[in-house]
């Protein structure tokens, strides 16, 4: 179980790392990690980073991260000095790569799962991938509470949307068969550890 958010920096750094500059746009980093999130989540019922997902304006956003990128109070115990060792703000919104990043905190699978969100979405840029956010499962299912000013701007997503087939059927094309036994083994993992 996911404690602190040492992977979430870790994964972060690793997604920078992959651009030219090392630099890279929050938002943009914030679709990465959900799409790899997500991915990761559909093969084998856990998410590389253990982040919460919120459904906001522009589209799905790792809550943790969110929160370590903008200098925030996270959920998960945020450990002093880890982040400064490895990324740093570059702007008010984008971050740049400090280091590598420590590839001992991920799987193999972890370490896929980013290279084939990257491989596949790296070159979209943030605004890009913010609409395309708003076409999958577990945005649209909060899209009319989004839409109404008098309400507040983020919901909690409740990640058994991520199971539910959205619009990238190259990328998101596990069976049903399979999704059903991942979703199994995500809710077997929530029982014990929540």
């Amino acid at each position: 179980m996911i404690k602190d958010t040492k992977k979430i920096i870790q994964a972060l750094t690793y997604l920078a790392c992959k651009e030219d500059d090392k630099v890279m746009d929050n938002m943009k980093a914030y679709k990465l990690l959900w799409l790899a999130d997500r991915y990761h989540l559909r093969q084998t019922g856990m998410t590389v980073t253990g982040d919460a997902y919120y459904a906001m304006p522009h589209g799905i956003v790792p809550s943790d991260a969110k929160c370590i990128l903008e200098k925030e109070k996270t959920k998960l115990r945020n450990p002093r000095g880890y982040k400064e060792r490895y990324i740093d703000n570059k702007g008010p919104h984008s971050f740049m790569a400090l280091a590598d990043a420590d590839l001992k905190v991920f799987s193999e699978s972890d370490l896929e799962a980013l290279d084939k969100v990257y491989e596949t979405y790296g070159q979209m840029s943030a605004m890009e991938l913010s609409e395309m956010s708003h076409n999958f499962p577990e945005w649209t299912f909060y899209s009319n509470l989004l839409a109404d000013k008098e309400l507040k701007n983020s919901y909690r997503i409740d990640l058994d949307h991520f199971f539910e087939n959205g619009p990238e059927g190259k990328f998101f094309n596990e069976s049903p068969e399979m999704l059903e036994l991942t979703q199994e083994l995500y809710r077997q993992y929530n029982r014990v550890y929540a």
